[in-house]
C-alpha cells in the first residue's frame, strides 16, 4: 500500500483552510440568534413600561441604510419564532412582540415596512392581530389570517397615509401661524 505524504499534507492544508470560515459562520450564526433573542427581551420588556408609539419610535432607525436580504430576513425570522415558541407572550398569542421585533430588524436591513394592528368582532369580544406589509402586502406573514382584522393603528403613520411627515408638519404649521 502506498501512501502519498504529498497528497496527504495538502488535504490537511485544504481543510485547515475551510476550518476559519466555518468557525467564522458558526460564531455569526450564534450571535445572531443571541442578537434576535436580547431583541425580544427588549420588546417585551418595553412594552411593560412604555407605550405602543414610544416603543415604535425606538426601533424606528434613524436613517435605513441597509440593503435589503431576504436570506438574511428569512433566519431573522426563523429565530424570532423560535425564540417567542421557547417563550411565549400570551396564551392567545405571538403576533405582538413578533412584529414588533420582526419590524425592528426589517427596518435595519432596509426594507420600509409597516407595522399593523387590527381588530375583528368575535362572537362575544374583539380579537386583535399585528404584522407587517410591505408595499401594502403581508411581510413575513404566516397564512392569510391578517386580512379578516380591520386595521386600527399603522406605523410609521405618515407612511401610511402616503403623506411625508414634512407636508403633514407645514401643514400643522401653517394652521396654527393663521388668526
Amino acid at each position: 500500500m502506498f501512501f502519498d505524504l504529498e497528497a496527504a499534507n495538502t488535504g490537511i492544508l485544504i481543510e485547515a483552510c475551510y476550518t476559519q470560515p466555518i468557525m467564522i459562520q458558526l460564531v455569526e450564526k450564534y450571535w445572531m440568534v443571541l442578537h434576535v433573542g436580547l431583541v425580544v427581551l427588549w420588546v417585551r420588556l418595553s412594552l411593560r413600561v412604555k407605550s405602543l408609539p414610544l416603543v415604535l419610535d425606538r426601533l424606528t432607525p434613524r436613517s435605513m441604510r441597509g440593503r435589503p436580504d431576504e436570506a438574511v430576513m428569512g433566519d431573522l425570522v426563523y429565530y424570532v419564532d423560535r425564540w417567542l415558541q421557547l417563550f411565549p407572550y400570551n396564551e392567545k398569542g405571538n403576533c405582538f412582540p413578533r412584529s414588533l421585533a420582526l419590524y425592528w430588524f426589517a427596518r435595519r436591513l432596509g426594507y420600509p415596512v409597516l407595522f399593523q394592528c387590527g381588530v375583528r368582532k368575535e362572537v362575544s369580544n374583539l380579537d386583535g392581530h399585528a404584522w407587517l406589509t410591505l408595499d401594502q402586502q403581508p411581510f413575513h406573514e404566516i397564512g392569510q389570517h391578517w386580512q379578516r382584522f380591520t386595521v386600527t393603528f399603522s406605523y410609521p403613520p405618515d407612511a401610511a397615509t402616503g403623506r411625508s411627515q414634512d407636508s403633514a408638519s407645514r401643514r400643522q404649521t401653517s394652521r396654527t401661524t393663521k388668526f
